[in-house]
């Protein structure tokens, strides 16, 4: 009689057991299934996008050694933007094209206005001070990090102020490269000193103007 009770209990902890492990197992796979969908869900709801961030360029002009527009500083001089692309778009960067290489200290501002009624820089749109030194002759990239700057529904002017620092013994002047563009510009000119602007649409019929190019968002 003891011998059939032992081989009972016997025969119930196996059975116990089996079940026990089957349950196991089976949780397992569930678990396992499980993790493997919600790995795949995860997957699904993972979504990579390149976005290339473009923009605008106005006109690169091209480059005309024989024509220059001399004066002493301290002067602005700069030129008008008004092109349709161009309107409440973001300012990203300035390109400037200087004649010569200037030394490592040398500075200038660039002021930003809007364009008024009567075609002339009316609202200064910069807040801070813009101050940049030239890197090298040619092509010179300055990036706006002001607050925020957009172009205005009537365009905006870009002006260089250069302050005195006019060779006053051999007469040298501070000066813009001047390039031909494909259609009929509008720079302006004033010293420092004065507040009239000089605006000037007739020189070579209105196609050469300072070597100044804008860049915006093209969004």
């Amino acid at each position: 009689m003891k011998i059939n009770i032992l081989h009972f209990v016997i025969l119930l902890s196996f059975t116990f057991s089996s079940n026990l492990t089957v349950f196991a197992n089976q949780n397992l796979e569930k678990n396992k299934s499980a993790s493997d969908s919600t790995k795949s869900a995860l997957l699904k709801e993972v979504i990579i996008i390149s976005k290339k961030i473009s923009d605008f360029q106005t006109e690169k002009p091209s480059r005309k050694r024989h024509y220059s527009f001399l004066t002493k500083s301290p002067h602005q001089i700069g030129m008008i933007f008004d092109e349709k692309e161009i309107i409440g778009k973001k300012l990203n960067y300035i390109s400037i094209y200087f004649d010569k290489k200037y030394t490592p200290n040398y500075i200038f501002q660039i002021l930003l206005f809007a364009i008024g009624k009567d075609s002339l820089p009316s609202t200064l749109l910069n807040k801070g001070e813009l101050v940049f030194s030239v890197n090298h002759e040619g092509w010179n990239k300055f990036t706006i990090q002001a607050k925020e700057i957009c172009i205005p529904k009537d365009g905006v002017a870009v002006v260089v102020n250069f302050f005195n620092k006019s060779n006053v013994y051999t007469g040298e002047t501070d000066r813009i490269a001047m390039g031909k563009y494909s259609t009929k510009r509008r720079f302006i000119f004033r010293p420092t000193s004065q507040n009239e602007w000089i605006i000037f649409d007739s020189f070579q019929e209105g196609l050469i103007g300072p070597m100044i190019r804008i860049s915006v968002d093209d969004e």
